[in-house]
């Protein structure tokens, strides 16, 4: 919802609160739920998007920074329904 609605506050919020699970259990979540949630036409960038983000999450200092960044592009560059 957040996402749709482009607030960046709440989904940080949303990122500090879900930290302690597996950055790469909430991308593919992520990934599951964008056939249900986002115009036709954005799924192939959240894929790219996502599939970016999860292989650099294995390297990353901070995987707060970084899903955040996923999200934030994926607010950005993709349309939802």
């Amino acid at each position: 919802k957040n996402l749709k609605l482009k607030k960046y506050n709440e989904v940080r919020k949303w990122v500090v609160a879900n930290l302690d699970n597996d950055a790469l259990v909430i991308l593919r979540r992520i990934f599951d739920s964008c056939h249900e949630k986002l115009q036709p036409s954005s799924i192939p960038a959240s894929v790219v998007i996502i599939a970016k983000y999860q292989h650099w999450a294995k390297d990353v200092a901070d995987q707060e920074v970084n899903l955040l960044a996923a999200l934030v592009e994926i607010m950005v560059e993709c349309e939802f329904k």
